[in-house]
């Protein structure tokens, strides 16, 4: 029952999941992958999508949300202009990375649209970012899932 229930439900699982978090849901994926309970790539591609479109929401309601919040509090009106200086001169390296570093995922979207980036080169490289960060946790748990089956 429960293999019939990940085969028909457990991609839109993952992708649910990614979309909100993600990290503890690719592990578990990841290793059933390893199992031969779900499909590796059908894992990656909904993980992948789940975790972009999540990061697109929260670049699209920072343009005026954030940039409201900015202006009224004073503490961060004083350390924004520093942060959003330093993210856009390494946007690239910034977006691709913030999926792997922890409580940036959220941080990274909003300074990014606050600060003016391109939503077209944010989107591209959130696209990319989703699916390097689908495939690591993949990967690598899927050699537990392998190992576990085998034993």
């Amino acid at each position: 029952m429960a293999v019939r229930f990940l085969s028909h439900w457990g991609y839109f699982a993952i992708l649910f999941a990614a979309f909100w978090e993600g990290e503890a849901v690719l592990i578990t994926a990841g290793t059933l992958c390893g199992a031969g309970l779900l499909d590796w790539r059908l894992t990656i591609l909904a993980a992948a999508i789940g975790g972009s479109a999540g990061d697109q929401i929260y670049f699209y309601a920072a343009h005026d949300r954030a940039a409201r919040t900015i202006k009224k509090s004073k503490r961060l009106s004083k350390w924004y202009p520093k942060i959003s200086k330093f993210v856009l001169r390494h946007s690239t390296v910034a977006v691709l990375l913030s999926r792997f570093a922890a409580g940036l995922r959220i941080t990274i979207p909003l300074v990014c649209a606050t600060a003016g980036m391109p939503a077209r080169k944010y989107s591209i490289l959130n696209l990319v970012s989703g699916f390097a960060w689908a495939s690591f946790w993949v990967a690598v748990t899927y050699q537990i899932g392998a190992r576990l089956a085998v034993s």
